[in-house]
């Protein structure tokens, strides 16, 4: 009778309060997609190559191969924003993912983070002499003005692609930087040798020529150019240059006219001069004839906004702002000089400034959206929500699809605990950008908060649609489906656990537990087996198994797994509990040598000197025994 007993205190155990961890790991389909890779990079067709591509996403999708082929996919889309998000996703997964790594730095590049390009192209490189990522790094040094580095990746990447002309002519570019201008001439002739009309050779062999004094040479360069490309302003820029080598003034105001110079025939060497090395971001040399146009007419903000562009592209930050505050004085305000002068400020860390700026910026153009946006990043990162608020509802008003706008919107709402406008932001977000995983994940929060369980866990699940490892959606999904008591959906849940995650010894364990609380205990087992076949020392693992085989008959079995699992964790309480019954299960009445046994009330065997009055308290080992079992019950359902 007593054993009937014990399963009924089992079964009314809260096995879903049992502690343990709910992390999921990475699954082993991914090893597999990951070899797939060095083919992917070899398919040149292109049915070929998104069937293979649909191949590594459907073994891996949320994994760091899924997140690389589906930043691959958005690149070749031409959405670099989601790109390089996929990209980064996958070295949150995979930190040594070189092919990530020089993806990404190559859309830094592209966008002009060059510190950020270099640090992930190196990465890259270390691993794999991908030319495509010396070719980047080479880019990299060369705007640096690291020219020695710059000079070793562009040899590098020419040995992958030697007849890629630009190569030759950002190799004569550096050379140019470093006064090599004999091995600057070679190398700018290699690249037109490849391509009579690749236009950057072009325009460097000529600006070369020129500074060489060989104005007629370079002419016969940029003839050859404008035929190709009659509406490039720079080409005739440098053929204004050139014509004033030659001393032929009037030739070189044409050109300078063409090349959007000036209106009024009245031409200006220094200014002119100035533009072109700008454009050809040669900066010291641009700022040097920017300097002389000021002194000979020094009234001109237009100019002073020109040198201020140009220190501001050199890292000159001081020496960009004088020139901007210059141009201001000269009542040359404008909306971009304010906007340049607070990113400077921003830069400096100068909050107060920067805001004063932007503020004038946006005096001058109320719809210039970059300082409006730049204005409530402030606020909302100095803590004045008001503030940012009104600037990100003013940007909405001609950005209404921006769900950017509406995100940042919706987590200042949150900070000032409106919840109901931030649910509305978030929800904007979403709808227009279905792919941003942390919009879902903030607004299934808020849903969470507000006991909108139905509407969060629609959230969590698109969580999961965009990383289905995500640990933090799957505990949050745990809870919604214990709270709710939808157990066939949780059990679902685990079982995908476990499929991410098949060497993982707890994502087995969990999902017995919940086995084990619907009662199927035939599946209940399995489940902890598979736990312990992974972690022969798994405590509770052991103790869960030797439980169910309490509750379905099998005794030895329990002993043995729980007598394990009391060896494996000797702390465990309800491991104790369990084998206290067992044994009092197990082991016959004891009868003691040398005391007289005679028959109490109602006919019972009673001991010498054993009360037998009712009510009075049972003999040792089975009270003590039964007070255990009692409160390794109450534990269990604390």
């Amino acid at each position: 009778m007593r054993i009937y007993l014990l399963l009924i205190t089992l079964l009314v155990f809260p096995q879903l309060a049992w502690g343990f961890d709910w992390g999921f790991g990475p699954t082993d389909n991914c090893r597999q997609a990951r070899e797939m890779l060095a083919e992917l990079a070899n398919t040149k067709e292109n049915a070929a190559r998104v069937a293979l591509e649909t191949r590594i996403l459907n073994l891996c999708p949320d994994g760091a191969v899924g997140h690389f082929v589906q930043g691959v996919q958005q690149e070749s889309g031409g959405n670099t924003d989601r790109a390089v998000q996929e990209y980064q996703e996958a070295l949150r997964d995979d930190p040594a993912f070189y092919q990530a790594s020089g993806n990404l730095g190559l859309l830094y590049l592209q966008k002009g983070m060059l510190d950020e390009a270099a640090l992930e192209l190196t990465k890259a490189v270390k691993d794999a002499p991908d030319p495509r990522y010396q070719r980047g790094l080479a880019k990299v040094f060369s705007e640096r003005k690291l020219y020695t580095l710059a000079i070793h990746h562009y040899t590098e990447a020419l040995k992958g692609f030697p007849s890629d002309p630009s190569l030759h002519a950002g190799l004569a570019d550096v050379y140019v930087g470093m006064g090599q201008t004999d091995n600057a001439e070679d190398a700018y002739s290699k690249a037109l040798e490849i391509d009579s009309e690749y236009e950057p050779a072009q325009l460097g062999l000529a600006r070369l020529l020129i500074e060489k004094n060989q104005p007629d040479r370079a002419l016969e360069v940029l003839k050859k150019a404008a035929t190709a490309s009659p509406q490039n302003k720079g080409i005739h820029r440098l053929m204004a240059d050139a014509y004033m080598k030659k001393g032929d003034r009037k030739s070189a105001e044409y050109e300078a006219v063409l090349g959007g110079i000036s209106s009024s025939g009245q031409f200006d060497e220094h200014l002119l001069k100035g533009d072109e090395y700008f454009q050809a971001k040669n900066y010291d040399k641009a700022a040097v004839e920017y300097l002389a146009a000021i002194k000979e007419k020094p009234e001109r903000p237009a100019v002073f906004q020109k040198l201020g562009d140009t220190y501001q592209a050199a890292n000159r930050d001081d020496d960009a702002a004088s020139a901007y505050r210059e141009a201001v004085r000269l009542n040359g305000g404008s909306a971009p000089v304010h906007y340049s002068l607070g990113t400077i400020f921003e830069k400096k860390g100068l909050l107060d400034e920067a805001v004063v700026e932007y503020r004038q910026s946006l005096k001058y153009d109320n719809d210039f959206g970059d300082a409006r946006r730049r204005l409530a990043d402030i606020y909302s990162l100095r803590g004045s929500f008001p503030q940012a608020i009104e600037q990100y509802q003013e940007l909405l008003k001609n950005r209404k699809d921006n769900p950017l706008i509406h995100f940042k919107l919706a987590r200042v709402y949150v900070k000032t605990k409106n919840y109901k406008e931030a649910v509305a932001a978030y929800a904007e977000a979403v709808r227009l950008d279905a792919e941003n995983l942390e919009a879902h994940r903030e607004l299934a929060a808020l849903y969470k908060r507000n006991n909108q369980m139905d509407a969060a866990e629609k959230q969590y699940r698109e969580v999961l649609r965009l990383k289905k490892d995500d640990a933090d959606a799957r505990t949050a999904l745990t809870a919604i489906y214990v709270k709710n008591k939808n157990y066939d959906e949780l059990v679902k849940l685990l079982k995908e656990s476990v499929e991410l995650a098949p060497k993982d010894p707890n994502a087995h364990y969990k999902l017995g537990i919940i086995y084990e609380f619907k009662k199927e205990y035939e599946n209940a087992i399995p489940a902890y087996k598979a736990a312990i076949e992974l972690k022969a020392d798994h405590a509770k693992a052991l103790n869960a198994l030797g439980r169910v085989y309490m509750k379905t008959g099998n005794i030895q079995e329990a002993k043995e797994a729980l007598e394990a699992a009391k060896k494996a964790d000797p702390a465990l309480e309800e491991t104790a509990v369990l084998l206290n019954n067992i044994r009092d299960e197990l082991s016959p009445e004891p009868r003691h040598k040398g005391k007289k046994v005679t028959k109490g009330k109602k006919g019972k065997k009673v001991k010498a000197g054993q009360a037998t009055k009712k009510g009075k308290k049972k003999s040792g080992a089975k009270a003590g025994t039964q007070k255990t079992a009692k409160k390794g019950a109450k534990k269990a359902k604390q």
